[in-house]
């Protein structure tokens, strides 16, 4: 039986000094390392990438480029990215420096080898293990966050980069694109897994302490604040406040996403949103656009959503017509990805509903009282979009952008009943 080899763990030794580095390559090689070694700064920087494993050794002066500059100029590329100096006695203050902007650890000459080897052999492994931890966050990435356009690529990296952190996040953008779920992958692959995930609806919070209530529960976790411009003024001020106290006091007890709909800079022109949430939520900020703005999306993903629901319901894949497929192109998607999903699972169940009904359509000839006219209209429309949506109820009340007991109101008043709007189960088989 074969066995794959494990792959020999990559150092890059920097030094003027020629007899240093034929040492260093020697011991290292000895114990299973795959050495590059140089005298060039420059040549050491061109091996680099942010997915290379492996540990940078450098001593901390050199005639071509200062220690320090190499650091700075490694972590250009990639701040996680593990470097060890080496030093003389004279130039520990200086060794030190280098570790507070982040050099991993520093060595004095005359080197001692089972000290070195130690120091390297933990940098390399936490390397490693970052590397790992980087792929399983990009799988898992790509799993949730489907489709080959460049914003979502680029979101995926900005993604992947944030969830290694503990930085507060706001996420921005149209409901049905994913927030909650993107929120909620982010405290899944991030460092605080393990504990509380608590999602809080913004419009129900009716003081500071209800709020306080939620952070509490929260602590040694993650706290998602749904449509953080309904958080009343004076809790989002106690929110800004108790972010900045724990900011300053370098002990984050709380990790916070605050979800918004709108542009913040709009909301807080309207007042909706407080300067100092948004100044302090501004620190990072992600968009996630909506399906209208990544036509080349649409496509993929609904075979996508089609082969899933189809594997879940048991149903054989149907053969999609080419004229359909430039129909859902030609759709405005107001319900983003969660509409074209909810198509999908339509279209698996053998209801084929062109997604072409759109939001404002033409205006109908008069034949009755106005007030008749825009009750027969808005009962089309709800009906729409509970047929759409099987009869949810919360998913047809985003989709048409009204408040779930507004719906419900409206619902009762044309008589209709969600369950008409569930589609009957198909048999297996």
């Amino acid at each position: 039986m074969s066995h794959l080899l494990k792959p020999k763990p990559n150092l890059l030794l920097i030094d003027d000094d020629e007899d240093v580095l034929d040492a260093c390559r020697q011991l290292f090689n000895l114990s299973g390392y795959q050495v590059r070694a140089t005298n060039s700064p420059q040549k050491a920087l061109e091996a680099l990438s942010r997915d290379w494993d492996g540990v940078v050794i450098s001593d901390i002066y050199m005639p071509a480029m200062h220690g320090l500059d190499l650091l700075a100029a490694v972590h250009h590329i990639d701040p996680q990215i593990p470097v060890i100096m080496i030093t003389g006695h004279a130039d520990i203050p200086l060794a030190v420096k280098a570790v507070k902007q982040g050099a991993a650890d520093f060595i004095e000459k005359p080197l001692d080898p089972p000290t070195f080897l130690a120091l390297v052999k933990k940098a390399a492994t936490q390397r490693h293990q970052l590397i790992g931890q980087r792929q399983n966050i990009q799988d898992s990435l790509a799993g949730q966050l489907l489709g080959s356009s460049a914003q979502i690529n680029d979101l995926r990296e900005q993604l992947g980069q944030l969830a290694l952190t503990d930085r507060d996040v706001m996420l921005e953008g149209p409901r049905g694109v994913g927030r909650n779920t993107l929120a909620a992958l982010l405290h899944k692959l991030g460092p605080r897994a393990e504990g509380p995930l608590q999602q809080l609806e913004c419009a129900l919070v009716e003081s500071p302490e209800k709020l306080q209530q939620a952070v509490d529960a929260s602590r040694g976790g993650t706290l998602i604040l749904r449509e953080l411009e309904h958080l009343p003024t004076d809790s989002q001020r106690w929110l800004a406040s108790f972010l900045l106290d724990q900011e300053r006091r370098g002990n984050k007890e709380v990790r916070t996403i605050a979800i918004l709909e709108s542009q913040p800079e709009t909301l807080v022109q309207e007042q909706t949103l407080t300067p100092e949430c948004f100044y302090y939520f501004s620190q990072v900020r992600l968009r996630l656009p909506a399906l209208c703005e990544r036509p080349s999306d649409i496509v993929p993903l609904f075979m996508a959503f089609l082969k899933e629901s189809c594997r879940r319901l048991s149903r054989k894949m149907p053969t999609v017509e080419n004229r359909y497929l430039d129909n859902l192109k030609q759709h405005s998607w107001p319900g983003n990805v969660r509409e074209l999903r909810n198509v999908a699972e339509l279209y698996a169940v053998g209801i084929v509903k062109l997604a072409n009904v759109q939001r404002i359509a033409a205006a109908p000839s008069v034949k009755g009282p106005l007030d008749e006219l825009v009750d027969d209209y808005e009962k089309r429309l709800i009906e729409d979009a509970l047929f759409l949506f099987s009869g949810r109820v919360s998913e047809a009340a985003d989709y048409l952008n009204v408040p779930r007991k507004k719906l419900y109101l409206r619902m009762k008043k044309y008589g209709l009943d969600k369950e008409c709007f569930k589609p009957v189960k198909p048999g297996r088989g």
